[in-house]
Parts: structure tokens; sequence; C-alpha cells
């Protein structure tokens, strides 16, 4: 078995990274491998930077700038040890005409499976949820925060934490995206990190597939994206309620997407009604 520490702090990063959403929230998401556990709630609230200077219209490169800062608010609730809800809110800022509220995320996230072994636990979550637009930003400028979509979720993983603190993490799922346009998309995710009583790190491979995908006309244009995607992220426990990271994120080649880097930093709390 773990030591406390070790599970304290495992908990408490359960959301991290998903606090470092950038522009595709639909892609990363807000699932974890992590309960909070009954009455326990996460929050995190995270600043992030993202740009780039090309953006793939189809396969094809084109030199255009864009940067956005976004400031993300992340809370899940344990409603019992198998059983939370999660929401995801991001306000975002291109420009002073590009700006506001933009797709939120709800999703209801139930372990399905739990099993102890002598070197560890797998763990097996399904959760189900949507991702709707918050406010009624631009979409039609030259550098828009988002298409305004709405889209039905699902999705599916495994983790295996040793008891040493590594865990190893994959996760699959489909988007049913109903508005503006109807597509279906493909999200494939693997993670691997370790973590102690302080400090917790993790890398993560992330693969999203658009399927029957157009070309943009526009940033952002809607007509399906597909991306690969690297990150990380480091976690310091200044307590074992509260604490502070760091990360980042790169798209290393995709369709209708910027070649973006993003740096972020939060702060964390964890809330365990007595």
């Amino acid at each position: 078995m773990p030591k406390p520490g070790k599970m304290k702090l495992t908990t408490v990063i359960s959301f991290i990274f998903t606090s470092c959403i950038g522009l595709q929230l639909l892609g990363q998401g807000p699932i974890t491998g992590f309960m909070p556990g009954r009455y326990g709630t996460d929050i995190a609230l995270t600043y992030s930077f993202e740009g780039f200077e090309t953006y793939f219209f189809g396969t094809e490169k084109s030199e255009i700038t864009s940067k956005i800062n976004s400031v993300n608010l992340f809370i899940e609730h344990g409603i019992t040890d198998s059983f939370s809800i999660v929401a995801n809110i991001p306000y975002l800022r291109a420009d002073q005409f590009n700006k506001g509220l933009q797709d939120a995320a709800l999703f209801l996230k139930y372990k399905s499976f739990f099993k102890e072994y002598s070197s560890g636990r797998l763990t097996q979550i399904i959760a189900v949820g949507a991702t709707f637009p918050l406010s009624r930003y631009p979409v039609l400028s030259e550098n828009p925060i988002g298409q305004r979509n709405t889209i039905l979720q699902g999705r599916f993983l495994g983790q295996y934490q040793f008891n040493f603190g590594l865990f190893i993490h994959l996760q699959a799922g489909v988007d049913f995206q109903i508005s503006p346009n109807n597509q279906t998309a493909v999200p494939l995710i693997t993670r691997i990190g370790w973590g102690s009583s302080k400090i917790y790190i993790d890398g993560w491979l992330e693969y999203f597939h658009t399927f029957n995908s157009g070309t943009d006309r526009q940033i952002l244009g809607g007509q399906g994206s597909r991306w690969l995607k690297v990150g990380g992220v480091f976690y310091y426990a200044i307590n074992p309620q509260f604490g502070a990271f760091v990360g980042g994120a790169q798209i290393l080649s995709g369709r209708n997407i910027g070649q973006s880097s993003r740096i972020n930093a939060g702060l964390v709390y964890k809330w365990i009604r007595k």
C-alpha cells in the first residue's frame, strides 16, 4: 500500500493536467484517472498563455500569428467515492474584440472498476458529458477564441498506479459535435507520471482525429481538426490541501489547427467536508 501522504498528493493533482487546457477543450478534456472521494472538492485556477505563428489550413502551413491569454476554473466534486461531477469554465482573451467566457464542460464521472494488487492498483473510469458555449463571443473574426461548439462526449480510461508513486494512464473516447455543424471525433491520450508527498510530475501524448474533416478558410474555421500534442506538468505541494504548478504543451503536427505552444501556471486546493 502507498504511504498516506502519497495518496493525498495524487488525489490533489488528479485535476492539474486538465486545468492546462488551451483552445481545444474538446481534446484533452477534464477527465482524470483519480477520484476526489466522497464530499471531496478539488478546485484549480490556472493562467495560460498560448500562441502560434503557423496555422494548418488543412495540411498546408500558413504564417499567421495568434496569442491568447486565458484563465481557467476547474471543479470536481465527489458525490460518493466512485461518483463525481466535473465542471470546467474557461475565459479567453485574444484582443479587445475577441474575448469572453468560452466553452464550458460538464461531466458525470464513474469509477466502474477498482482492484488492488501487490504492486499497485488498477482503476477504470467511465464519463459522459457535454461542452457548450457560455457566451456569444465572435466566431467570424480574424482571431476568434472558438466556434461556440456544442459537443456530446464520452470517455473511458484505465490507469495503473504503482505503490512507489508511478502511474500509467490510457484514455479513449468519442465526441459528437452537434453545433454549429455535425462532426465526430476520437481522442486518444497516454500519460506517465510520478508523485511523492511533495512533488508530482507527468508527461503526456495526445492524438485527436476528426473524421471526414474539410479545410479551414479562417483560424478555427470549424472544418474539423486533427493534431498530435505533447505536454507535461510539475506540481509542488505547499501543504496537504494547497499547492502550485507549472506546465506546458506543444502541437507537433495537425490539420486545421495552429501549431501552438502553451505555458501555464496555477494554484490548486482540495476541500474535504468534515
